[in-house]
This record gives structure tokens, sequence and C-alpha cells, in this order.
């Protein structure tokens, strides 16, 4: 696992080969800070869908044009899971009303799963779960003659 960290503002990004972003969102995020996660989410999954493993911990607010941007950028096809850890109850409260814009404009289309989750090692835990479970449906699939 590369230990290196790329700061966003004041939000902080590692990349887990072979497909896992680690976020920090530490205090409020801005609609330019968003828009650059979605950036940095799209240029690793070049290689195909990540998960985004969200830590909440120190989140202090989603600007609403963070949340807006959704309905002009849409990276399911670039997420496999969205995982978010951590934060009180405000924390949670911010993240909820984000998964609901999510929701409202990805509506009707493929459906990319979101998790809250306790701490790290639940997280981690569910992201391997879905790998395993997602490399066996695709092993279980029938081929084409």
């Amino acid at each position: 696992m590369d230990d290196t960290w790329e700061r966003v503002g004041t939000h902080w990004n590692r990349f887990e080969p072979p497909d896992l972003l680690h976020t920090r969102a530490i205090g409020p995020i801005s609609r330019d800070e968003f828009a650059t996660a979605l950036d940095v989410i799209e240029h690793h999954a070049k290689q195909g869908p990540i998960f985004w493993l969200v830590d909440l911990t120190h989140l202090d607010g989603i600007a609403p044009e963070a949340r807006r941007l959704l309905s002009e950028r849409d990276a399911r096809a670039f997420l496999r899971g969205i995982v978010l850890i951590g934060g009180g109850f405000s924390q949670r409260v911010l993240a909820t009303l984000a998964i609901k814009a999510v929701r409202l404009f990805w509506r009707h289309k493929t459906h990319v799963p979101f998790v809250f989750l306790a701490d790290e090692r639940e997280a981690r835990a569910w992201i391997e779960a879905e790998r395993r479970a997602h490399t066996g449906a695709r092993a279980r699939a029938p081929s084409n003659p």
C-alpha cells in the first residue's frame, strides 16, 4: 500500500491499488474541491471502476454548489461503491444530504452502492466482500460460444 497522501484544499486523498481511493474530508467541501475529487476519481478509474472510502470524521459542511455539481458530472461509471466512515451526527446528516442529491440526479440509472460504516476496518471488510462477490459473479457468468 502506498502511504503517500495528496492534498486537495484541506482534504487528503490516497490511492491504494488496484481500486481504492481513500479520502479524509477535513473542513467544508467547496465546489472546486469536489470537482477536483471527481477528477481524481476519473483519473484512478482509467483501468476500471474504483471504491471511494471517505472518512467524515472532520467534515464541516458541503457547499450547495458542490452538491449541485452532481447534476453536471456523473461519476457512476467510475465507481464500484462509496463507503462513508466516521463522523458524528452532523457529518452523517451532511453526507446523507449529498447522497440524496446523488440519488435524485442519478435515478433510473446504474446503481452505485453507498454504505455508512463505523470505521475503516469495517469499510475495508465491506470492500473486500464486494470484490469477492463481483469476482465470483464474473467467474460464474456463462461464456459465449
